[in-house]
């Protein structure tokens, strides 16, 4: 049985090497950031912050094995006053000659950038030996963030964004960044990236704000707008499934798409609905794959688990009536 929890402080150890293993704006392999979000993840689910500072960090725990084997992250608003929501734009110019007689079309990037941002969700990673398991590992931490929205919606944005990786080449270096950012910020990747977590000044004032035409760029570089790492691949897969749709913009550094949905209309968030357990032998639900979390006394707990199974209660360390919210999961 695996536990879905919320993290806090004292959950260092289990967080920084997952975060050895992703690196990313999100989950940064710094130990400095990766404390200050356990802080806020804390004070998030207690409902301590307010939604412009508030981090929800979710940990996967292999309860047999006592184990933390992955997690996944909410920031309730990116996008706010001095650390804007930055993307480049993919539209169409066309310019038509009449002394030719012809019309052509091209592509072009432009850049954009908001300090009233959506609910972000990312930093989900899980350890390679539990990939492709038959437990669902992947699901389980990524599912969990939505049914915690379905139980406070007043937390969250309307509109909830993914940003996913994006291609990389030879050396483990972005084709994009390496074509368009390092040109203007002379910064190499994983440099930019890490400055960009706590200050973004240097991108709009050093990045171009007038349209970049995507023909003049190589195109191997072309090839990388909007192209998804294919160890992101399975994630989007999973968003795409819940309501996620890629939007016409991608992320400013490794050109990497960005997928959004309207909150409520996320699968797990309609589906969730209240429910009052009671304690029992025979298990919590009828028959069936099921999403159960409750965040009595602001820790947030999670299973996924067939309906019937009596260590369904047990797993969440049920303290006599609680509220929980339950989703059924399509197998």
């Amino acid at each position: 049985m695996f536990l879905i929890r919320s993290a806090g402080p004292k959950d260092f150890r289990h967080v920084f090497p997952l975060a050895r293993l992703l690196d990313s704006y999100n989950l940064p392999a710094d130990p400095a950031l990766i404390r200050r979000l356990l802080e806020d993840s804390q004070r998030s689910f207690r409902g301590k912050l307010p939604r412009a500072k508030a981090r929800y960090l979710f940990l996967l725990e292999d309860t047999r094995r006592k184990r933390v084997v992955g997690c996944s992250l909410i920031l309730a608003k990116h996008g706010t006053p001095g650390r804007p929501h930055l993307w480049f734009a993919q539209k169409r110019v066309t310019k038509h000659s009449r002394t030719l007689g012809i019309r052509r079309s091209q592509e072009v990037l432009q850049l954009g950038w908001t300090e009233n941002g959506p609910t972000e969700v990312g930093g989900l990673v899980v350890l390679p030996a539990y990939r492709g398991r038959p437990e669902r590992c992947g699901l389980q931490i990524s599912y969990a963030r939505f049914l915690y929205m379905a139980m406070h919606p007043d937390r969250f944005e309307k509109t909830v964004l993914i940003e996913y990786r994006g291609a990389m080449g030879q050396g483990n270096r972005s084709p994009f960044w390496e074509a368009i950012g390092r040109v203007f910020t002379g910064l190499p990747y994983s440099r930019a990236d890490r400055l960009s977590a706590t200050n973004k000044e240097f991108i709009l004032t050093l990045l171009p704000r007038e349209p970049i035409y995507c023909a003049l760029l190589p195109e191997s570089v072309q090839r990388a707008i909007g192209a998804i790492h294919p160890g992101a691949a399975p994630a989007a897969k999973l968003a795409q499934r819940q309501g996620f749709r890629r939007m016409s913009q991608i992320e400013p550094f490794d050109g990497g798409p960005y997928y959004s949905a309207r909150r409520t209309e996320i699968g797990i968030v309609r589906a969730a609905r209240p429910l009052q357990l009671v304690q029992s032998k025979k298990g919590a639900f009828p028959k069936g794959l099921w999403l159960a979390g409750t965040d009595a006394g602001g820790k947030f707990r999670a299973v996924l688990a067939n309906g019937g199974e009596p260590s369904l209660l047990k797993t969440l360390k049920v303290q006599g009536k609680e509220r929980f919210y339950v989703c059924p999961i399509a197998r």
